[in-house]
């Protein structure tokens, strides 16, 4: 006899209702008591069964030892690992001035889109101070909860993609659904200036922080802000209020090339620092603890018999392990699926990973760049744009998946069960990604999905919901 906590890894999934392409068929599993049937116990159930009765109950059967073995990598979370290219990761006052400045809004520019009553908008036609990072990130699992019913995200314009969950995106190896980003430190600058985001500059970032926050940031970094950010200092015209590379010098953001090169290395390490206390409270935003930890965990009760049931899909026929494997249910990679471009606000064509690599690659701030605190990670060895990388978006995180819809990298599919439904019919189709040089992943096929399967894999997903942020974290704190 198997103790009881052997019996929670070693559960089954149930039987199979009905055909995820909408067929019936019945299956062989433990019997159910119809509620209204003359019939035996065991006949009832083949009754319920055969009418496409979901027996959510029913007992699951015992897992083999390779799927209890591929369970046991699936948790806990471990600790959040360590950012070399990020001296400041695990520093206290960074990660309380990294909260500070995640929900500051007063240095992004006009608004694009406005507010219409029904598009999440951040205001007027031209208002300026609307837009932190807070505002595409919110929620429980803190990503787009506002812009909804809307697929994509909007800041001051908007976006063509959905903002990612940043729960437990310390723990991802690329950010951005293209992995634009190689640290997690170097997403906040980007965003700062991108027109669709906040449409700032990293002169106005560097202003922001002298004016709000120069007490908080000279405590954390080693060079404090340059006195001549004082508008009032008799150099003040090294540093213009706003301004960023490539504008032309009749544009706003024109005086960037006009700087002494010392200077612009000034600002950018500002910058850069700007996002390293971003990243560092990011770090904080962690949850572990979800009912499949804790069944990891020898806990036999932690899942319900559904969520078992859907386990043994996810790990078996659903192939979803093969890319949402490990502790993060992610592999970290790249694979184009195909996903239908359609949507409010989804472009003709997002080429992911392949239009992403160019800017990370010529990026200042990745982390071979002069603002890493360790160019030796190797992540960009070998590293250069490829045909093959049409089409590909990162695999998101399962963790806390029910709170962080809609899903897909541009919101294309509003629920799980869609989720479900677009992988059960082996991805998209050729065209589906508006361009006909992306090429689907090869192992994307058609799953045999039937009975319970479907309702079971979004029970499994719902079992992925971790513990709340504590509510601290979540507190604005930005400076009035």
């Amino acid at each position: 006899m198997k103790t009881r906590k052997a019996r929670g890894l070693l559960s089954a999934v149930g039987c199979l209702v009905m055909v995820a392409t909408a067929a019936t068929a019945a299956c062989d599993g433990d019997d159910a008591v119809s509620p209204a049937s003359d019939a035996s116990p065991s006949e009832a159930a083949t009754l319920e069964r055969d009418a496409g009765v979901a027996d959510a109950d029913a007992a699951a059967p015992e897992l083999t030892k390779e799927e209890e073995a591929i369970i046991k990598t699936l948790g806990p979370l471990p600790a959040v690992p360590a950012d070399k290219t990020n001296a400041f990761a695990d520093v206290a006052a960074a990660a309380t001035l990294g909260q500070m400045l995640f929900f500051e809004k007063s240095y992004s520019g006009p608004i694009v889109v406005a507010d219409d009553g029904t598009n999440g908008g951040l205001g007027a036609l031209g208002a300026t101070g609307k837009v932190s990072c807070a505002s595409c990130h919110g929620g429980e699992a803190l990503e787009d909860a506002r812009s909804k019913p809307n697929n994509t995200s909007i800041g001051i314009d908007r976006g063509t993609r959905n903002a990612l969950a940043l729960v437990n995106a310390a723990y991802y190896p690329w950010t951005n659904w293209g992995g634009r980003f190689d640290s997690q430190w170097s997403l906040a600058p980007a965003v700062a200036e991108n027109p669709r985001n906040m449409a700032s500059s990293r002169l106005a970032v560097a202003h922001m922080l002298w004016t709000k926050y120069r007490t908080e940031y000279n405590a954390v970094f080693p060079v404090p802000l340059d006195a001549a950010l004082d508008p009032a200092a008799a150099d003040a015209a090294r540093f213009p209020a706003t301004g960023k590379p490539k504008a032309a010098v009749t544009d706003p953001d024109g005086p960037w090339e006009l700087m002494a090169a010392a200077d612009r290395t000034i600002v950018n390490t500002i910058v850069a620092n700007y996002g390293k206390a971003i990243a560092a409270y990011e770090r904080k935003l962690v949850s572990g603890g979800s009912a499949l930890d804790r069944f990891v965990g020898g806990d036999a009760n932690a899942l319900s018999a559904d969520a078992r049931r859907g386990l043994k899909v996810f790990i078996g026929k659903g192939k979803c392990v093969s890319c949402h494997s490990g502790p993060t249910l992610s592999d970290g990679k790249f694979h184009a699926l195909l996903v239908p471009q359609t949507g409010v606000g989804v472009p003709a064509a997002d080429l992911g990973r392949f239009t992403d690599v160019p800017p990370l690659l010529a990026s200042p701030f990745n982390t071979n760049g002069a603002f890493s605190d360790d160019k030796t990670t190797g992540k960009l060895t070998g590293l250069a744009q490829d045909a093959t990388q049409q089409g590909q978006f990162r695999t998101p995180t399962l963790r806390n998946i029910a709170k962080s819809g809609p899903y897909m990298h541009a919101g294309q599919l509003a629920t799980l069960d869609a989720v479900v439904a677009f992988y059960a019919t082996g991805g998209g189709t050729a065209g589906d990604a508006g361009d006909a040089g992306v090429v689907k992943d090869p192992a994307l096929l058609p799953l045999t999905l039937v009975g319970t399967d479907a309702a079971d894999l979004v029970a499994f997903m719902k079992a992925l919901t971790g513990a709340a942020i504590p509510v601290d974290l979540l507190r604005d704190t930005a400076k009035p």
